[in-house]
């Protein structure tokens, strides 16, 4: 069973490969010319920390990934399983399902912590993790998948490299902080900047197996 994980040591080699999406890499958005997206990590990592410690009540580190966090509520743990499944053009390869999830969040720039992104719906935004930065991907998705399409326990689990052990649930609250390492990178989005750390708090309302609208 062959599945990329989240792996720090090889981010310019691996595709995680996801339910509606056709790959999501590590280098893929990242421009091939003079940049070092560790070198930035490195410029970026006292000015991540010092905020985690001022805006988050018990922060933790994930030192993989340089991403600092926050579980405040952990969701229900029946809501959704994480497994992997077969896929749809080429059902001998499996990957890593993507769900939808619906969310409220508020996204700001560390550096200067004005918010360039939110969504206080009352149904949230819908969202497939398929979609979203590596760095939600990093804290949504468990260490290890260890359930397979119907639900069975697979005879190994898949390392994926997630920060939490079973992933996030339906009715999980968190924080994290980010290095643009796993977020827009040197090429920015909209209002972000390019190298810009983010800081995001996210609530979960619902999660469920990835929507037929998603391609």
């Amino acid at each position: 069973m062959q599945l990329a994980r989240l792996n720090v040591k090889i981010m310019k080699k691996i595709n995680v490969l996801l339910v509606g999406l056709v790959a999501v890499g590590m280098s893929s958005c990242l421009r091939e010319d003079d940049f070092d997206p560790a070198a930035q990590q490195e410029i970026e990592k006292p000015i991540i920390e010092a905020y985690a410690n001022e805006h988050l009540n018990v922060p933790r580190f994930h030192e993989p990934t340089g991403i600092w966090y926050e579980i405040i509520q952990p969701g229900d743990p029946a809501s959704y399983q994480y497994k992997v499944v077969p896929r749809q053009d080429n059902p001998s390869q499996l990957v890593i399902e993507a769900p939808t999830v619906h969310v409220n969040y508020t996204g700001r720039l560390v550096q200067t912590n004005t918010v360039f992104d939110s969504n206080d719906d009352e149904d949230g935004a819908e969202i497939s993790l398929a979609n979203v930065i590596l760095a939600w991907q990093a804290i949504f998705f468990p260490k290890e998948i260890i359930f397979g399409e119907d639900g069975e326990l697979l005879d190994e689990p898949v390392d994926f490299g997630g920060i939490t052990q079973d992933g996030l649930k339906a009715g999980a609250v968190f924080r994290i902080v980010t290095p643009s390492r796993w977020a827009y990178q040197n090429r920015g989005q909209g209002t972000v900047p390019a190298n810009a750390p983010l800081y995001f708090e996210i609530t979960v309302l619902d999660i469920s197996e990835p929507s037929s609208n998603n391609p």
